[in-house]
């Protein structure tokens, strides 16, 4: 015995038919409307979508072009350094370790003003939330000991920094001074790509959680139209209106479960 069809299968198969063969007719259901701003709905946010991966894959592509940029310029500075390595080593062993100090300052800093972003925005939401001047109180002596700390490391980071930009600055005169100089180059682009990288990794994850955002909203539009579908169904149905490819279902509707 052939198993009876599905009531809300049929329904859904005649709304989806119903929309491409009554849109505009005389005696188009009102509910077709309703399946029109679905649609248009699905549409926006399909393009939404497609434009956050656009943006992403562009700045996949920028970064490409960026390293290929990168490797080509450094290789340059590197046939130079060749040629003047040991003046090269010599100036390395002095400021490696200062570098390497530089550095940490410099990740210590990020840090300390992203932690000092956010107590601001802690500390302003306190002041609309609470009329209490013991925690007003509080907030403000954490938020400017923060700024003070911050503040230092900007300094100790500009000195540092300095110290590094004087020891790689060859004295007039000095033997391997191309090859020195070529040496700070090739410190300097690393320091722009890692910087670079920062902050497209940064870039990525935003446009990363926009993305997983926007297909929640897309699968959410689907459903909604579905939804318009099947009830476009039910009116067709309801009415029984008369088309060539609309009426075969009705027999079978009525037999459905």
């Amino acid at each position: 015995m052939a198993k009876a069809e599905s009531y809300n299968d049929l329904i859904f198969q005649l709304g989806d038919l119903a929309r491409d063969r009554l849109a505009g007719k005389p005696n188009c259901p009102r509910t077709m409307d309703r399946v029109y701003r679905a649609e248009s709905a699905l549409v926006a946010r399909q393009d939404e979508l497609a434009a956050l991966e656009q943006q992403m894959n562009e700045e996949d592509s920028a970064w490409q072009d960026y390293l290929a940029q990168y490797e080509a310029d450094r290789a340059v500075q590197y046939e130079v350094v060749k040629k003047w390595k040991k003046a090269v080593d010599a100036v390395e062993g002095q400021t490696k370790v200062l570098r390497k100090t530089l550095s940490g300052r410099r990740a210590d800093l990020r840090y300390s003003q992203d932690a000092l972003t956010k107590l601001e925005k802690k500390h302003a939401d306190l002041e609309l939330t609470t009329q209490d001047e013991s925690k007003l109180a509080v907030s403000r002596d954490n938020l400017k000991k923060n700024r003070i700390q911050s503040m230092r490391l900007v300094r100790e980071v500009e000195d540092l920094e300095h110290q590094v930009e004087q020891a790689l600055t060859p004295k007039p005169g000095q033997p391997g001074a191309a090859g020195i100089l070529a040496h700070k180059r090739m410190l300097d682009l690393e320091d722009q790509m890692t910087a670079r990288k920062e902050t497209l990794d940064q870039a990525m994850a935003e446009i990363d959680r926009a993305i997983a955002e926007k297909e929640t909203e897309v699968q959410a539009a689907e459903d909604y139209l579905d939804q318009a579908l099947f009830l476009l169904g039910e009116d067709v149905y309801a009415q029984r209106i008369q088309d060539a490819q609309l009426a075969p279902f009705y027999p079978r509707l009525d037999r459905a479960q």
